[in-house]
């Protein structure tokens, strides 16, 4: 399945202005998980380890719905968009 990824704000910065909006082939039922472990190979190997490690906190929406869980499954088709979490003050 075919998933596309936008990087948006610092996440964009990390991967570069080449790779900010990427098509990725995933294998059918893959989880977000499995989309970070592929981000690690073929896009960003520093934002992928640090998102799966903890060191980097995004916020992460599938199709526009925030998801927090790395077990989410993924659809063919499916947008999923990393950016700066929002802070309040």
């Amino acid at each position: 399945m075919r998933v596309r990824v936008m990087f948006l704000a610092r996440a964009g910065d990390i991967v570069g202005p080449g790779k900010r909006v990427v098509e990725l082939e995933l294998p059918e039922n893959a989880t977000l998980r499995d989309l970070l472990l592929t981000i690690r190979e073929r896009v960003s190997r520093r934002l992928g380890e640090g998102v799966l490690s903890g060191r980097l906190i995004f916020t992460i929406s599938v199709n526009g719905v925030e998801v927090a869980d790395l077990n989410h499954r993924l659809s063919d088709g499916d947008h999923v968009v990393f950016t700066t979490p929002e802070m309040g003050g």
